[in-house]
């Protein structure tokens, strides 16, 4: 963590639902399959001790697979730039978006008076942690004659560093 006046950082689990919700069902049935497959497999060839190492490789199996369905959004603001990464496992860390707060068109809260401004974008990133969030924001930022809107989570102190970087974000209170 920077310990300048004008950082934040937010880190938020993504809720399972929708694409993540359908993940993690896949995955657990391939757990199941496997492990029922492997046992079916070793007592097919009356090969008894094989089975102890059905349990071994199945939850091999879970430390590759499961760090997909772990899924955190987290933001930051810091040199001046917007950073969304998505955190995979609570390890991984991939940077999703990154921009000038400046070069954003617009910073504001995702409510019925905005709604017709983040819809007609060209492209939809959602970073938000659950569709349902009080705390949901929105930037959109025109490049090459195409527009972006970029979802995401704020806190005040988020908010505060933003409209320090950018004069056209539009702050409301926030829970954090």
């Amino acid at each position: 963590m920077e310990e300048s006046v004008n950082y934040a950082e937010y880190t938020v689990d993504k809720k399972p639902e929708g694409k993540l919700k359908w993940i993690r069902i896949g995955l657990i049935s391939l757990y199941l399959f496997v492990g029922v497959g492997l046992f079916a497999f070793f007592l097919a060839i009356k090969f008894w001790p094989a089975g102890t190492v059905m349990p071994f490789l199945t939850w091999i199996l879970y430390g590759l697979t499961w760090k997909f369905a772990q899924l955190e959004h987290k933001y930051e603001v810091k040199s001046a730039k917007l950073v969304i990464s998505n955190i995979y496992g609570r390890k991984k860390q991939v940077v999703q978006f990154e921009n000038l707060a400046s070069e954003l068109k617009v910073i504001a809260p995702m409510n019925e008076g905005n709604r017709k401004q983040f819809e007609k974008a060209d492209k939809i990133m959602d970073f938000r942690g659950n569709t349902a969030s009080p705390d949901a924001y929105y930037a959109i930022l025109e490049k090459d004659g195409k527009s972006t809107a970029v979802y995401f989570e704020a806190t005040n102190k988020m908010l505060k560093v933003l409209k320090f970087y950018n004069r056209n974000t539009e702050v409301t209170p926030v829970r954090y």
